[in-house]
Protein backbone atom coordinates (compact mmCIF):
# COMPACT_ATOMS: atom_id res chain seq x y z
CA UNK A 1 0.00 0.00 0.00
CA UNK A 2 1.89 3.68 -0.87
CA UNK A 3 1.50 6.15 1.70
CA UNK A 4 1.57 9.36 0.68
CA UNK A 5 3.94 12.16 2.34
CA UNK A 6 3.04 15.14 0.41
CA UNK A 7 -1.02 15.71 0.69
CA UNK A 8 -0.24 17.70 -3.10
CA UNK A 9 0.30 14.57 -4.66
CA UNK A 10 -2.20 12.27 -5.24
CA UNK A 11 -1.11 8.53 -6.02
CA UNK A 12 -2.68 7.79 -9.66
CA UNK A 13 -2.16 3.88 -11.43
CA UNK A 14 1.64 4.99 -13.05
CA UNK A 15 2.79 6.09 -9.48
CA UNK A 16 1.41 2.43 -7.75
CA UNK A 17 3.20 0.59 -10.71
CA UNK A 18 6.06 2.38 -10.23
CA UNK A 19 6.58 1.86 -6.27
CA UNK A 20 5.20 -1.88 -6.97
CA UNK A 21 8.09 -2.40 -8.99
CA UNK A 22 10.69 -0.50 -6.72
CA UNK A 23 9.99 -2.00 -4.63
CA UNK A 24 10.32 -5.72 -6.07
CA UNK A 25 13.62 -4.79 -7.56
CA UNK A 26 15.36 -3.92 -4.24
CA UNK A 27 13.74 -6.62 -2.49
CA UNK A 28 15.60 -9.06 -4.95
CA UNK A 29 18.78 -6.94 -5.01
CA UNK A 30 18.77 -7.40 -1.35
CA UNK A 31 18.02 -10.68 -1.46
CA UNK A 32 20.48 -11.89 -3.98
CA UNK A 33 23.56 -9.97 -1.92
CA UNK A 34 22.40 -11.62 0.99
CA UNK A 35 22.18 -14.91 -0.29
CA UNK A 36 26.08 -13.95 -1.63
CA UNK A 37 26.46 -13.22 2.24
CA UNK A 38 24.96 -16.22 4.13
CA UNK A 39 27.26 -18.50 1.48
CA UNK A 40 30.69 -16.96 2.48
CA UNK A 41 29.51 -16.81 6.25
CA UNK A 42 29.01 -20.60 6.24
CA UNK A 43 32.74 -20.94 4.58
CA UNK A 44 34.37 -18.97 7.04
CA UNK A 45 35.51 -21.44 9.91
CA UNK A 46 38.13 -19.12 11.25
CA UNK A 47 36.10 -15.50 11.86
CA UNK A 48 37.08 -15.72 15.87
CA UNK A 49 40.59 -16.52 15.20
CA UNK A 50 40.30 -12.73 14.42
CA UNK A 51 39.15 -11.14 17.40
CA UNK A 52 41.92 -10.84 19.60
CA UNK A 53 41.64 -12.40 23.04
CA UNK A 54 41.38 -9.00 24.94
CA UNK A 55 38.69 -7.80 22.92
CA UNK A 56 36.27 -11.24 23.86
CA UNK A 57 35.13 -10.12 27.36
CA UNK A 58 32.76 -7.95 26.76
CA UNK A 59 31.84 -5.34 28.41
CA UNK A 60 29.48 -5.35 31.64
CA UNK A 61 27.06 -2.52 30.64
CA UNK A 62 25.71 -3.75 27.81
CA UNK A 63 26.84 -5.66 24.31
CA UNK A 64 29.95 -4.40 22.57
CA UNK A 65 30.96 -3.80 19.03
CA UNK A 66 34.14 -4.10 17.50
CA UNK A 67 34.70 -2.76 14.30
CA UNK A 68 36.50 -5.61 11.92
CA UNK A 69 36.56 -4.09 8.66
CA UNK A 70 35.00 -0.55 7.22
CA UNK A 71 34.88 -0.47 3.33
CA UNK A 72 36.68 2.61 2.33
CA UNK A 73 33.75 3.11 0.32
CA UNK A 74 31.04 3.24 2.98
CA UNK A 75 29.13 0.42 1.24
CA UNK A 76 29.29 -2.16 4.22
CA UNK A 77 31.30 -2.66 7.38
CA UNK A 78 32.12 -6.07 9.47
CA UNK A 79 31.65 -6.03 12.94
CA UNK A 80 32.12 -8.20 15.89
CA UNK A 81 29.36 -8.50 18.48
CA UNK A 82 30.03 -9.84 21.78
CA UNK A 83 27.39 -10.62 24.17
CA UNK A 84 27.82 -11.39 27.95
CA UNK A 85 24.93 -13.52 29.26
CA UNK A 86 21.79 -11.30 30.08
CA UNK A 87 22.45 -9.06 27.39
CA UNK A 88 19.75 -8.30 24.85
CA UNK A 89 19.30 -5.58 22.12
CA UNK A 90 16.17 -3.84 21.52
CA UNK A 91 13.56 -5.16 19.32
CA UNK A 92 14.37 -3.46 16.29
CA UNK A 93 14.70 -4.36 12.32
CA UNK A 94 16.64 -2.75 9.85
CA UNK A 95 17.37 0.24 7.89
CA UNK A 96 19.95 -1.81 6.01
CA UNK A 97 20.62 -5.53 5.03
CA UNK A 98 22.57 -7.29 6.91
CA UNK A 99 24.19 -10.54 7.90
CA UNK A 100 25.27 -12.44 10.87
CA UNK A 101 27.01 -15.55 12.21
CA UNK A 102 26.79 -17.02 15.48
CA UNK A 103 30.96 -18.01 16.62
CA UNK A 104 30.83 -18.81 20.05
CA UNK A 105 28.28 -19.89 22.57
CA UNK A 106 24.41 -19.12 22.51
CA UNK A 107 21.55 -16.42 21.79
CA UNK A 108 18.02 -16.64 21.76
CA UNK A 109 16.28 -14.72 18.64
CA UNK A 110 12.45 -13.41 19.57
CA UNK A 111 10.75 -13.34 16.39
CA UNK A 112 8.02 -10.55 15.48
CA UNK A 113 5.25 -10.25 13.09
CA UNK A 114 4.90 -6.87 11.85
CA UNK A 115 1.32 -6.01 10.71
CA UNK A 116 1.83 -2.55 8.25
CA UNK A 117 -2.06 -2.08 8.68
CA UNK A 118 -2.15 -1.68 12.85
CA UNK A 119 1.63 -0.55 12.80
CA UNK A 120 2.28 -3.28 15.68
CA UNK A 121 3.76 -6.23 16.39
CA UNK A 122 3.54 -9.28 17.75
CA UNK A 123 5.64 -12.46 19.25
CA UNK A 124 6.06 -14.78 16.44
CA UNK A 125 8.16 -17.40 17.95
CA UNK A 126 11.74 -18.06 19.49
CA UNK A 127 15.29 -19.48 18.49
CA UNK A 128 18.04 -20.77 19.28
CA UNK A 129 21.20 -19.67 17.14
CA UNK A 130 24.05 -21.78 17.45
CA UNK A 131 27.73 -21.77 16.44
CA UNK A 132 27.74 -21.62 12.93
CA UNK A 133 23.99 -20.40 12.46
CA UNK A 134 23.54 -17.84 10.29
CA UNK A 135 20.52 -14.88 9.89
CA UNK A 136 20.27 -12.22 7.04
CA UNK A 137 18.29 -9.69 6.89
CA UNK A 138 16.40 -7.03 4.50
CA UNK A 139 15.32 -3.37 5.48
CA UNK A 140 12.09 -3.07 7.05
CA UNK A 141 10.19 -4.10 9.84
CA UNK A 142 9.54 -7.65 8.17
CA UNK A 143 12.14 -9.39 10.29
CA UNK A 144 11.54 -7.54 13.01
CA UNK A 145 13.52 -9.79 15.67
CA UNK A 146 15.58 -9.01 19.40
CA UNK A 147 18.49 -10.72 20.64
CA UNK A 148 20.40 -12.13 23.03
CA UNK A 149 22.31 -14.10 25.22
CA UNK A 150 19.85 -16.05 27.83
CA UNK A 151 22.98 -18.44 28.29
CA UNK A 152 25.56 -18.53 31.13
CA UNK A 153 28.76 -17.61 28.80
CA UNK A 154 30.01 -15.18 26.26
CA UNK A 155 28.50 -15.58 22.80
CA UNK A 156 30.25 -13.25 19.80
CA UNK A 157 28.98 -13.02 16.75
CA UNK A 158 30.06 -11.46 13.27
CA UNK A 159 27.74 -9.08 11.07
CA UNK A 160 27.90 -7.27 8.04
CA UNK A 161 25.59 -4.58 7.81
CA UNK A 162 25.33 -2.01 4.80
CA UNK A 163 26.30 1.09 6.16
CA UNK A 164 29.38 3.00 6.39
CA UNK A 165 31.27 2.35 9.98
CA UNK A 166 30.84 6.12 10.83
CA UNK A 167 26.95 4.91 10.77
CA UNK A 168 26.96 1.75 12.77
CA UNK A 169 25.34 2.94 16.00
CA UNK A 170 22.55 5.15 14.01
CA UNK A 171 22.30 3.61 10.83
CA UNK A 172 21.30 -0.19 11.59
CA UNK A 173 18.56 -0.74 13.96
CA UNK A 174 14.89 0.47 12.49
CA UNK A 175 12.86 1.01 15.74
CA UNK A 176 9.30 -0.02 15.33
CA UNK A 177 6.77 3.29 15.98
CA UNK A 178 4.52 1.65 18.04
CA UNK A 179 4.57 -1.22 21.05
CA UNK A 180 4.17 -5.10 21.19
CA UNK A 181 1.09 -6.87 20.76
CA UNK A 182 1.03 -9.43 23.14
Amino acid sequence: MLTVTDSAIAPNDALQTLCAATDQAEQTAASTLLLHMAAHLRQADKLLDALPQALRAGSPDNYCRHVAYADPSGRFTIVYLVWRPGQHSPVHGHKTWCAYRVLQGELSETLYHWNPATQALSVNGEVTRKPGDIFTAIPGLQQTHRLGNSGNEVAITLHIYGVAEENIATGVNLLPPQPLLQ
